[in-house]
């Protein structure tokens, strides 16, 4: 299964998530009589099982019987699935579902094939639902340039749930509707710049219920549900969260397409937040503090440790996501730079522990392709060990969940950020990040871990503490004054 979901994205949907997405794109009762319907992925037919059952119930109570139903199920439904074994159990599935009815000769129209090449069906379904495969782009093994050609698919890394999005708003009539549950990421993510264009452009997006942290799937995927009307335009769209209590949607606020999007963005909050936000996510005239990546060894095992086997070229280096020190061997100057390799080799143990762990340092490559292979693998933070800084941590979920850390000079750290802050004092840093407008501030970024965690990158914390900084010398709270052409700045504070 695990391969199945990295190399076609096939990840089934549970029973409630059918019916909510259906409930949600309107495919229930009498109405949908005469009406064609879609699953595109269909996988193990959870869709179209659903669909075939509420199609048969509808024209039951319509007719008062099922007599002349088989023309209509092989007419108005459609499913397409390209994997073998899905579309084998999709089979049996449905023929099952019709033989409960007495429908033993009966069929829908589900077609074996390769949904990105399927073009017959555009512009034809009233109706467009599923779960669309998640999987990079880097990870198919046919058809990578098929996907590359479409319009969603021409930033970023490339889910293919995304060029379904744009196979089924293609596939709908006009005042079709589609509804898919789809991973979350596409709206703050590059890869997802133009279904959000799209979406500004056509403003036919309906309504969106957030799943949250709540994972529907095994797969690790924090989902959505998403619907779209064709041929609508609209000056807003519903905003719902997700009610694991009740399975259910729980409405949060309208949300104006003219709102919605802070630099390329999409962020779902009320009014007041989404106001906030872009304050924050908007450049300062003057820069306070630089965040950054802490080290990226590449090899965390050979280059941090409690317990070398030599005693110099070492530094104290601190875990930024659980704010625990260590020692790491590193192999560099005051200024970032690598030392010389007789330099590195010249002390016999640190020669014979490197020699020890050459092989896991150079990761199947040979000597002549990574001949530094003794250095961290990235050169990230290098040049800030001999400068002052703070260290934190990026998953986060309270203020008690906080790991804020000062880091002396000639101190390093990995598995987190880092600040720095010279001329801001650390006490004000430290009131601005241990704040609950920080935990929602992080929150109303919608980038969800597991366990009810948030995460968050350097451009994100760097953005906030430098608009929070702004505002307390604005307000007369610090005074702040850049006295060289570093743009580092000195900074004399009242408590605020």
């Amino acid at each position: 299964m695990t391969n199945l979901i990295k190399h076609s994205g096939q990840v089934f949907t549970p029973d409630y998530l059918v019916n909510i997405i259906l409930d949600e794109a309107g495919y229930q009762g009498t109405d949908i009589l005469k009406k064609h319907c879609i699953d595109n992925s269909c996988g193990d037919g959870a869709f179209l099982c659903e669909i075939t059952e509420r199609y048969i119930l509808a024209y039951q109570s319509h007719y008062g019987s099922l007599t002349g139903i088989e023309d209509d199920l092989r007419t108005y439904i459609h499913g397409i699935e390209i994997e073998p074994s899905a579309y084998e159990c999709c089979t049996a599935n449905i023929k099952s579902l019709l033989s409960k009815y007495g429908l033993t000769g009966a069929a829908v129209d589900l077609r074996h094939a390769d949904t990105l090449t399927v073009h017959e069906l555009d512009g034809k379904m009233d109706f467009v639902v599923g779960n669309p495969p998640y999987v990079r782009v880097h990870n198919l093994e046919e058809n990578f340039n098929a996907v590359k050609s479409f319009t969603f698919a021409g930033s970023g890394m490339t889910d293919l749930y995304l060029v379904f999005f744009e196979i089924g708003l293609n596939m709908l009539k006009e005042g079709g509707k589609l509804c898919y549950i789809t991973p979350s990421s596409w709206i703050n993510s590059v890869a997802g710049s133009a279904l959000r264009s799209y979406i500004l452009l056509y403003r036919n997006l309906i309504s969106i219920i957030d799943l949250g942290h709540y994972q529907a799937f095994k797969a690790t995927t924090y989902t959505m549900i998403s619907l779209f009307q064709k041929g609508v335009h609209k000056s807003d769209f519903a905003f719902y969260e997700f009610d694991t209590r009740t399975s259910g949607k729980s409405f949060v606020c309208d949300i104006a397409f003219d709102k919605v999007s802070i630099n390329g963005y999409f962020y779902l909050a009320d009014n007041t937040t989404l106001e906030d936000l872009r304050q924050i996510l908007t450049p300062q005239p003057q820069k306070f503090v630089s965040v950054k990546n802490g080290f990226a060894t590449l090899a965390d095992k050979v280059f941090i440790s409690d317990n070398f086997p030599f005693e110099n070229q070492l530094i104290p280096v601190i875990k930024a996501s659980t704010g625990k020190w260590y020692k790491a061997f590193y192999p560099y100057d005051e200024n970032g730079k690598p030392l010389p390799k007789e330099t590195i080799f010249g002390d016999a143990a640190r020669a014979e522990y490197l020699a020890a762990n050459k092989k896991a340092l150079l990761k199947n490559a040979t000597e002549s392709e990574n001949p530094m292979w003794y250095l961290f693998g990235r050169t990230q933070a290098l040049k800030d060990v001999y400068s002052d800084k703070i260290s934190i941590n990026t998953t986060i979920k309270d203020v008690k969940s906080l790991k804020l850390c000062k880091v002396p000079v000639g101190s390093g750290l990995y598995s987190g950020l880092y600040i720095l802050n010279e001329g801001i004092p650390f006490d004000v840093i430290s009131k601005i990040i241990l704040s609950e407008d920080f935990i929602k501030y992080v929150a109303s970024l919608k980038k969800y871990k597991s366990g009810g965690y948030y995460t968050y990158n350097s451009k994100d914390l760097e953005q906030y503490l430098n608009f929070k900084i702004h505002q307390l010398a604005k307000n007369g709270k610090i005074s702040v004054r850049q006295p060289n052409k570093r743009n580092l700045s000195e900074c004399h504070h009242s408590l605020f």
